[in-house]
């Protein structure tokens, strides 16, 4: 039993029994790019059918014992004819079949200048002409651009940190025939860099390096491109970017801090500079004075919770070993009772959340609680000293600072009591004779 056909080699078949050698139009060519080009170096090209006609069909050859068939993509020529005074022929290398509306070719060099006009001859031995299809420049008298668009010149590189190198280099009409990349860190020796060309007009060159440590404090890392074209003339460009030590965070203090933000930590190590930048999570803190051995910060707003510390320079990164953690600030919300005499002495207890045994204080439009004894992290007991009208109660933390406007009102009243036989007012005594807090020994 012969093999099935496939269905490409079924309507490959079927097209070319539906048609004679004769019945198929001619391509109508629509354009040739690059339009023109100099002569110095062959040029690849590409050759477009007209959107509005004929299309260019290849060849087929036909295994009909295998009932399948395939693209003779090599079975069309081209040529260049002159115009003018001269109409020297050229033929153009390497015509291939690309699809239906594209054929690639080799424009060879040595194009004497002036306008040219195109024919192609299909496989059938039709041919299709388009006038003035392309221009010789004749030779390449301006060098190709070359540029370094990364890095940037000047930005500081750690030792360590990937370094992504792009070079763009364009020869216009001509072709590029090379572009190199050299690399050189301090008094090292240069290392070269080939990048890849497909024989047209642009390239670019990407590639990436670990940057080397510096040998001597002032080392530059530099990074040439000398990009060439059709004609022997070439292009530099050049970049050169402070070469630094990767930096070595060996600790924090202090370690813990509000969410709110603000709090001033120190980082030691060492090989800190200008450009040594922390980051909790991600975010960069505010830099606020710098030594090689230490760095002091301040923490940027986060959730509660341990974050990750880092400590970058110029792309080089060091993680510290611990973490650092925020915590929230205390709130208050509610107190109890909610009034109490001016001479003060009430005994009180505040309602909050997040109050540290040692950390959290309360205070009266600022004056402290009397006799504070932390009961847990939901409530302080104590005495309301004294004040007078609405005071507001706030809780703070020297680590978790304080939430503006989380207060709660305390309304003082004045005291209340029989007059004596001198006419004075009795009001509250303070929590023991001596005027100490409960429980403490008198002078």
């Amino acid at each position: 039993m012969p093999p099935a056909r496939t269905a490409t080699a079924a309507l490959l078949l079927g097209a070319a029994a539906g048609c004679g050698l004769g019945a198929e139009p001619p391509a109508v060519l629509g354009q040739m790019t690059p339009a023109m080009a100099y002569n110095d170096a062959p040029v690849a090209a590409n050759i477009y059918a007209s959107m509005n006609g004929g299309v260019f069909r290849p060849a087929y050859q036909f295994d009909t014992m295998a009932g399948s068939a395939g693209v003779e993509v090599g079975g069309f020529s081209a040529t260049l004819v002159g115009q003018g005074p001269s109409t020297r022929q050229f033929t153009l290398d390497e015509v291939t079949w690309v699809s239906v509306g594209i054929l690639s070719a080799i424009v060879p060099p040595g194009l004497p200048d002036g306008p040219y006009d195109l024919i192609v001859r299909d496989p059938r031995g039709h041919s299709a002409r388009l006038t003035q299809a392309f221009t010789s420049l004749g030779t390449d008298t301006i060098p190709p651009t070359v540029s370094i668009w990364n890095p940037m010149n000047g930005s500081v590189i750690g030792a360590g940190a990937p370094v992504a190198v792009l070079v763009v280099a364009d020869d216009g009409y001509g072709v590029l025939t090379g572009l190199q990349v050299t690399i050189t860190a301090g008094t090292a020796t240069p290392q070269p860099q080939d990048c890849l060309l497909t024989g047209g007009s642009r390239a670019s060159c990407t590639f990436s390096f670990p940057a080397p440590a510096p040998t001597a404090d002032g080392d530059m890392l530099s990074i040439d491109a000398q990009a060439t074209g059709g004609g022997g003339l070439m292009q530099t460009a050049h970049v050169s970017m402070p070469l630094y030590r990767a930096p070595v965070p060996t600790g924090i203090s202090p370690s813990v801090g509000s969410t709110l933000g603000q709090t001033v930590v120190t980082i030691s190590g060492a090989n800190f500079s200008g450009a040594t930048t922390v980051a909790f999570d991600g975010q960069v803190a505010g830099s606020s004075q710098l030594t090689p051995t230490s760095i002091s910060v301040l923490t940027p707003p986060h959730t509660a919770g341990p974050v990750t510390v880092t400590v970058t320079t110029g792309g080089a990164t060091a993680t510290l070993t611990g973490p650092f953690t925020y915590l929230p600030p205390p709130t208050v919300r509610e107190v109890s009772p909610t009034s109490g005499p001016t001479s003060g002495f009430t005994p009180i207890a505040i309602v909050g959340e997040n109050f540290g045994a040692s950390t959290t204080v309360i205070t009266f439009d600022g004056r402290l609680l009397v006799c504070p004894r932390f009961v847990n992290a939901n409530r302080i007991e104590g005495f309301s000293p004294p004040g007078m009208g609405t005071e507001m109660v706030q809780a703070s933390d020297a680590l978790g600072g304080s939430l503006p406007d989380a207060d709660v009102p305390f309304e003082y009243l004045a005291a209340v009591g029989d007059a004596g036989a001198d006419g004075a007012v009795y009001v509250a005594s303070p929590p023991t004779p001596d005027g100490g807090c409960p429980g403490s020994v008198g002078p």
